[in-house]
């Protein structure tokens, strides 16, 4: 299967911004309905949630087309299953959200609100896994990054954030999974060219 790609660029990071941005959007209008009671509030949250649960379908199509590219038993694997994970649990979370507001439309959110959040944290520490993916493991990167040099600016504990996910990343993906037979012949030919530089 061939990467997916729009206008010459990878097209999963083109569409995850749609979820990326509505699904954590319904969260904080969620937290706004049960703060003020004002119903309109819920009623954008509804829309804004299928709005990320269709965005997120359309992106997570186009990142498993991508994730069939990836070699197997490789570190960017792993960290694509965990990636992979967290988005079908957050849209599974956006689903089951959308439902039970179905069946209430004209009532305040209350608890459901614990599912927008849920879903937001889901999201946004997906989007760090995928962060590592382009910018740590070059997946899907072309050519040479020109700001390779320059300076970061960290938040306070930025490095602790970085090593817990590290460690949750490695405790509880696995580096396995379906590939595309070029992908597999791809790790076959890294490992007999470090096999023969040894």
């Amino acid at each position: 299967m061939p990467k997916t790609t729009f206008a010459g660029h990878a097209l999963h990071p083109q569409l995850v911004l749609i979820p990326g941005g509505l699904l954590p959007f319904s969260a904080v209008l969620d937290a706004m309905n049960v703060a003020t009671g004002d119903q309109s509030y819920a009623d954008a949250a509804y829309y804004t949630l299928v709005g990320g649960l269709v965005g997120g379908l359309a992106a997570g199509a186009a990142g498993a087309a991508d994730y069939l590219t990836i070699p197997p038993e490789s570190g960017t694997k792993r960290t694509a299953n965990l990636h992979a994970t967290l988005n079908i649990a957050a849209l599974g979370l956006t689903g089951l959200n959308l439902l039970l507001r179905s069946r209430r439309r004209d009532e305040p959110v209350g608890g459901l609100a614990l599912l927008s959040i849920a879903t937001a944290a889901g999201v946004l520490v997906s989007g760090w896994y995928g962060g590592k993916m382009s910018y740590d493991q070059g997946m899907r990167v072309k050519g040479v990054s020109e700001v390779e040099n320059a300076p970061e600016l960290k938040l306070p504990g930025d490095e602790a954030i970085h090593q817990a996910f590290e460690r949750l990343e490695e405790a509880v993906a696995p580096t396995g999974g379906p590939a595309t037979p070029d992908a597999r012949r791809a790790t076959t030919a890294a490992a007999s060219t470090a096999i023969e530089a040894l």
